[in-house]
């Protein structure tokens, strides 16, 4: 059923085919993206060579940093810093390293009931949808397996996802997009397509062309000034640079990917109508630490449209981390440079520029 909301709504707007035709973003582009000319293309390839190198850099440190036992512990370096680490490893070829982590997360951090027990309560559903697609992706289905099934039971009546199984006064885009994705990962677009509605009516309850709000109640209405959460709504601004562009982004991402698992359209139209969005913030949104998600998105889509403007803002973020990696191989952020944080941002960074390279030399060879 469409009305999955608890919240008395009509269907959303998006969700109709008038609404399709509405928002539908057309290329603008010619029909083939091999028409670029010598010089672009060029440009191109080395834009890719330049991705993969700094991938191949960035995991070189990655690995250096681990442990015997798989782990990444230090004296300074708490647990659950690990969560996207094997995902860089497994999709850098460096399946042996990625191996001996997950045995090490088996071994010391699952539990009975599928949590992992390090992960603190702020976003932790995030952080284990990346182990368990991590686990996934490596046929680890003893981890991936009884940590989807806590996964499931961390999804609110309005289909978003808590970041604890308890439950929380709110749920937000980042648990339930990369929820959403790890359900897509395990075969339940039914799961997915219910986090993919929330993320929708989210999108069609924005109030302000200047903000994007991104938590709602569970049962699917969204925090705004007007009416906060415990007294916040958070939101990105878009007259301000330095934003958290990944709450936009991660759900772009989510529903171009739920799109190419189900072939509907209604997602592929609500993934561009975020990447619009996005195209209205401030100067720095492709070109900061948190726009990653974003990227990738813009990649996907552009892979599915051919829109040059998805190309262009995927490599401005690809750009960006090029020229943003220490000498050493490693990425932070500008306000953080510890050990915690370089590994979070280079296994992350791993994953999204390897990711890029992948779908932008794909898109060009698609007539």
């Amino acid at each position: 059923m469409l009305c999955v909301l608890a919240a008395p709504r009509l269907i959303p707007y998006l969700l109709t085919s008038a609404g399709v035709a509405a928002f539908r973003s057309e290329p603008s582009v010619s029909p083939s993206i091999l028409q670029l000319d010598n010089q672009g293309g060029l440009h191109m390839t080395r834009s890719i060579e330049a991705y993969r190198d700094a991938a191949k850099r960035g995991i070189e440190w990655l690995v250096s940093q681990q442990n015997p036992d798989g782990s990444l512990i230090t004296d300074d370096v708490q647990a659950d810093v690990y969560h996207k680490a094997p995902y860089a490893m497994g999709i850098t070829g460096h399946a042996a390293e990625a191996e001996r982590l997950m045995s090490w997360v088996k071994a010391n951090d699952l539990g009975p009931d599928g949590r992992l027990k390090h992960f603190d309560a702020g976003l932790a559903l995030y952080k284990t949808n990346w182990a368990c697609q991590s686990a996934h992706r490596l046929a680890r289905f003893d981890i991936s397996v009884p940590v989807f099934g806590y996964i499931l039971r961390c999804q609110a009546p309005c289909g978003g996802f808590y970041q604890v199984e308890e439950g929380n006064p709110f749920v937000e885009a980042v648990c339930t997009s990369w929820a959403g994705v790890t359900a897509i990962y395990h075969g339940r677009t039914d799961v997915a397509e219910r986090a993919a509605l929330c993320l929708i009516s989210m999108i069609e309850q924005q109030p302000d062309v200047d903000r994007f709000y991104y938590t709602m109640t569970p049962d699917g209405w969204l925090a705004t000034e007007e009416s906060p959460i415990d007294g916040a709504a958070p939101h990105v601004d878009a007259t301000q640079t330095q934003q958290a562009y990944y709450c936009p982004g991660i759900a772009s991402l989510f529903l171009a990917r739920l799109h190419l698992a189900t072939g509907n359209p209604v997602y592929q139209v609500a993934a561009m109508r975020l990447f619009e969005i996005s195209l209205g913030f401030a100067e720095d949104r492709y070109s900061y630490p948190t726009a990653g998600k974003s990227a990738v998105g813009a990649a996907t889509l552009y892979r599915l449209t051919g829109d040059e403007r998805a190309r262009d803002a995927a490599r401005e973020f690809g750009d960006f981390l090029v020229e943003a990696q220490d000498d050493e191989g490693w990425w932070a952020n500008p306000y953080d440079q510890g050990m915690i944080t370089r590994l979070d941002h280079t296994a992350e960074f791993i994953v999204f520029i390897s990711e890029i390279a992948a779908l932008l030399h794909g898109a060009e060879g698609q007539a």
